[in-house]
């Protein structure tokens, strides 16, 4: 009895050492995948916001996952809380992060007046705990053309987003909606007769597109990612 009891002690204690080893210390604010909209026209600062739940200090390695980045665009930024750097940087630590507090990876993006999207995904992990990784993704879609200006979506606009078989939209008041790529081109139409409006976006390509919204007195202008 004495034996079995030894075991299930030392059983006890592995299990917790493992659990302690895999715990995550990084809490990612906003999520794992972050959609941003910027201009056209104007630089923009894409973050991801890193937050240490420990109660010691944090040193965050990163390391670079995957790079989809238009030609047409102006070179990036990378930052962590160390510096700054004009390429997307294979791997890095952060300097040390004080419990409770955060850091992020910033990625600075002048588009030129070019619409495009881009994905950018680093995996993040605790120094002190490798085994246990997160993949940050930045999604960036860059809208319409250099001097357009494009609502930022509102949640009670349009959902979901990103859309991937039917995209919800609010028509109160609308009486013509049309879908638009990023070039201008017309892909889609519809003549609302209800509040609000389901769209069978199913055959549409993956990629970024305008919805224009018209009626007496509205004309509003939205971007979406159809995935």
């Amino acid at each position: 009895m004495k034996k079995v009891l030894k075991c299930l002690n030392l059983l006890a204690v592995a299990t917790f050492s493992v659990s302690a080893l895999s715990a995550q210390t990084i809490e990612i604010l906003g999520g794992k995948s972050q959609d941003f909209y910027p201009q056209a026209t104007n630089p923009f600062d894409c973050q991801i916001y890193l937050k240490n739940k420990d109660s010691k200090p944090l040193r965050i390695a990163y390391e670079k996952v995957l790079v989809d980045y238009p030609s047409g665009w102006g070179s990036p930024a990378f930052c962590d809380n160390v510096g700054c750097y004009l390429t997307f940087v294979d791997s890095g630590k952060f300097s040390d992060i004080a419990p409770g507090e955060k850091a992020s990876i910033k990625i600075s993006i002048s588009a030129q007046g070019v619409a495009d999207t881009a994905t950018i995904k680093y995996a993040v992990w605790d120094v002190n705990n490798p085994s246990v990784r997160d993949t940050l993704t930045f999604n960036v879609m860059v809208r319409w053309s250099a001097g357009a200006h494009l609502t930022c979506m509102p949640q009670q606009a349009i959902y979901p987003v990103p859309a991937d078989q039917q995209l919800q939209v609010n028509t109160l008041g609308v009486d013509y909606i049309e879908i638009l790529s990023l070039s201008g081109q017309k892909v889609m139409q519809y003549y609302p007769n209800a509040d609000w409006s389901r769209l069978d976006i199913a055959l549409l390509n993956q990629g970024s597109y305008v919805i224009v919204l018209r009626g007496n007195n509205i004309h509003r202008k939205y971007t979406f990612l159809k995935k």
